[in-house]
């Protein structure tokens, strides 16, 4: 096609879609959904008139065979199947809704490693760093989901390479709790561990004496003498 398009019904120019027609013509959008609405019609039109034809052909075919006994027992034996049949065709039931359960416990098997509480676990960040914390317990919801709430412990010297109960104080308590993927187990250790040592502090060890401080400290009492 050289110039514009031209529709072959409304001989307009311009149109959103082109389409052709069953002869080969160019038909605008509109006239092609038209004529596709006209011919859907007369096939709806077409059909009902077939299916009110069955319909009543097989009504006169059951009043004329009514009157056979041997016809009776046949209805009957085709009623007790349609009662069958509707014994698989009822409506489905749903299922009942089911809420989520989760239980609490003291101690939790994973991973070949039975988690009780008060142990002492490791976590790892991004960068690799460890952090040590204390369970507090442990969660577990209907579809085998284990996790465990923690008590984060804080260092009291930088960068701890090991773990020792010493060195380190208790820190804030998680709410929410983590998956048990997130940990990694480091030593057993009671529960009540860390809350004696809020009331018993643990004891300190004393710093290295200071050659240069004694020196100054014996030249001012040599001096005050």
């Amino acid at each position: 096609m050289g110039g514009e398009p031209q529709c072959a019904a409304c001989k307009i120019c311009k149109s959103l879609m082109w389409r052709k027609g069953a002869n080969g013509e160019t038909l605008c959008n509109g006239c092609h959904l038209k004529r596709v609405n006209s011919f859907l019609r007369s096939q709806r039109a077409t059909t009902s008139k077939i299916d009110g034809r069955r319909a009543s052909s097989k009504g006169k075919s059951s009043k004329g065979k009514g009157s056979n006994g041997r016809h009776g027992e046949r209805t009957g034996k085709s009623g007790a199947n349609r009662n069958r049949r509707t014994l698989f065709k009822r409506k489905p039931q749903r299922s009942p809704v089911v809420e989520a359960t989760v239980v609490a416990s003291d101690s939790l098997f994973y991973k070949g490693i039975l988690y009780q509480v008060g142990d002492i676990v490791s976590l790892q960040d991004i960068d690799e760093s460890l952090y040590y914390a204390q369970i507090r317990g442990f969660l577990q919801d209907q579809y085998a989901r284990k996790s465990t709430v923690i008590s984060w412990l804080i260092p009291t010297v930088p960068n701890p390479t090991n773990f020792d109960p010493m060195y380190f104080i208790p820190g804030p308590d998680e709410d929410a709790p983590r998956s048990m993927d997130c940990i990694e187990f480091v030593c057993r250790a009671p529960s009540e561990l860390f809350k004696e040592f809020e009331c018993h502090p643990p004891f300190v060890i004393p710093r290295k004496p200071n050659l240069e401080e004694l020196a100054q400290a014996a030249d001012q009492i040599l001096d005050c003498d």
